[in-house]
């Protein structure tokens, strides 16, 4: 038998616009309560829970946490995108939380971070790091940050990031 080598699947480049696909408005919290940077984990794992998007909060937290340990998931500029993989979730699914007045995270540049996009997804996901690429290149760009930093509502928002393209 000979032996055959195969090229791994490899998604296909994502759109900015395609971002928009990810984003539901039951995943949008307008404004954190929590005020450490355990605390939002500890949060926004919960709400996907309540959402019905995750089963056992306490699992995507210490996934999320240990990743922290790894190194801070803010990328700066007051955005972090913590984010795991894990079998509590059924699709890769993001979660974008506010906090106007910020939270020390731990991020390259010492700022607070005002904008969180918690990104979990299955194993398996072959979009995940994709995704996660396209997130961070399209929410770098500065017009598109300081307009996130205003928004209030999902609509507000939805329609920033439609617009990314």
């Amino acid at each position: 038998m000979r032996n055959v080598l195969r090229k791994p699947y490899s998604p296909e480049p994502m759109e900015p616009s395609e971002l928009r696909n990810y984003f539901m408005s039951d995943l949008f919290i307008p404004e954190l309560k929590a005020t450490t940077k355990d605390g939002v984990l500890k949060e926004m794992a919960a709400w996907l829970e309540a959402q019905k998007r995750v089963f056992r909060t306490a699992l995507v937290y210490d996934l999320l946490h240990k990743r922290e340990g790894l190194g801070s998931t803010g990328i700066g500029g007051g955005i972090a995108i913590p984010h795991c993989r894990t079998i509590a979730v059924e699709k890769l699914t993001v979660l974008c939380a506010l906090k106007r007045d910020g939270v020390e995270y731990g991020a390259p540049d010492k700022k607070p971070v005002k904008i969180f996009f918690m990104v979990v997804a299955p194993p398996h996901d072959v979009t995940y790091l994709v995704f996660l690429g396209k997130l961070v290149e399209v929410v770098n760009e500065k017009q598109l940050k300081r307009a996130i930093f205003e928004v209030k509502t999902f609509a507000e928002f939805i329609t920033l990031i439609a617009g990314a393209a």
